[in-house]
């Protein structure tokens, strides 16, 4: 069953673990906060399902983080997690008292004791972490928030139909390329395209795959000419950030972030008007950097679940090109820049 793996009271993120087809919709968090000799009910806010992160080594887990306003006063705090049906599935308190009850909500009447496995330890407001089915010891304090640094998004990343991708011939519409055709790198250099898939999205009013809506990136979004004109990617589709806060915060001057986490509701926004929309993924023989509308963004990357979202005649075309992806994602490599987490794309 999904469970609670890390959690920091400062930046407000809780990250579940989950197993792949776990329906975690419908399912939320309970805050509890210091009263007296108790911690009672603030308020309860939804699981956030649509950034789901897997293991590229091992893709038994879907990660789903959230940001929830959890409370900070670090004394008697805690956080209830509520099935889709009201059901209590476990509680976790923190803070300098180590032992004390949870007033109203649904964890009414509990206890968050080191005894009990739901007490996470005293960390003053940094990351709290533990392996996936593992308790919570009171000595769950860490740097970071302790998941696999090989996490890839659950969903392919792609190009939506119409951007444009330079090649040494200028720019051509990602829907035009085809195996064999060139295309420039952002450090300019020439690649071959190995494979290329589409598939169509189709939303509708009745309700349909809302989180896999375009992001729209306005033309200029990120600086004159950045892009050089309306852009529509997926929304884990990778984009390239450069700048020296970069290189101090994670050792690199170019970090790529997914598009959905530059959602500002003005220059960059979820296209929530279009009747479908159809996604281009373009695969060379290694993860590089492309340039779309004037953009750095990633090529495909494929991973044990992302190749898993294809469409199955997309995924025997792309096996027969590599047939070493049958067994995995470290058979086409890692990612060419690091890849930046929710929380810490929030950082920049």
């Amino acid at each position: 069953m999904a469970e609670i793996v890390s959690f920091n009271p400062g930046l407000g993120i809780v990250i579940i673990a989950a197993a792949p087809g776990e329906d975690v919709s419908g399912w939320t968090f309970e805050s509890y906060t210091r009263s007296g000799n108790f911690a009672s009910y603030v308020a309860s806010g939804p699981v956030d399902f649509s950034d789901p992160q897997v293991s590229a080594s091992d893709p038994s887990l879907i990660y789903y983080t959230s940001d929830f306003g959890l409370p900070q006063l670090n004394q008697r705090d805690a956080v209830a997690f509520v099935d889709g049906n009201g059901s209590l599935v476990e509680t976790i308190g923190w803070g300098n008292d180590s032992t004390f009850f949870l007033t109203g909500g649904t964890a009414n009447g509990e206890l968050i004791s080191p005894g009990s496995g739901n007490y996470a330890g005293d960390n003053n407001q940094g990351w709290y972490s533990k392996l996936p089915g593992d308790p919570w010891t009171g000595n769950n304090g860490s740097p970071d928030d302790g998941l696999p640094d090989d996490l890839i998004p659950f969903v392919p990343p792609c190009f939506a139909a119409g951007t444009l991708i330079d090649t040494p011939d200028g720019p051509r519409r990602v829907e035009t390329l085809r195996p064999g055709d060139p295309v420039l790198t952002a450090g300019g250099d020439t690649r071959v395209i190995r494979w290329a898939g589409r598939t169509i999205v189709r939303f509708s009013e009745r309700g349909g795959p809302e989180h896999l809506r375009p992001i729209l990136i306005r033309a200029d979004a990120f600086g004159p000419g950045s892009p050089d004109s309306d852009l529509r990617v997926s929304p884990q589709h990778r984009i390239v950030s450069s700048g020296l806060w970069n290189d101090v915060l994670f050792g690199s001057r170019d970090v790529l972030v997914a598009a959905k986490h530059f959602v500002n509701g003005t220059t960059v926004v979820r296209d929530d008007l279009c009747g479908s929309v159809e996604y281009v993924h373009v695969l060379l023989d290694r993860h590089e950097i492309l340039v779309s509308n004037g953009v750095p963004s990633e090529s495909y990357h494929p991973g044990p679940m992302t190749v898993g979202a294809l469409d199955r005649s997309l995924r025997d075309e792309l096996f027969e090109i590599f047939p070493d992806l049958q067994g995995g994602a470290p058979a086409f490599g890692d990612s060419c820049l690091p890849v930046l987490r929710a929380w810490e794309a929030r950082l920049l």
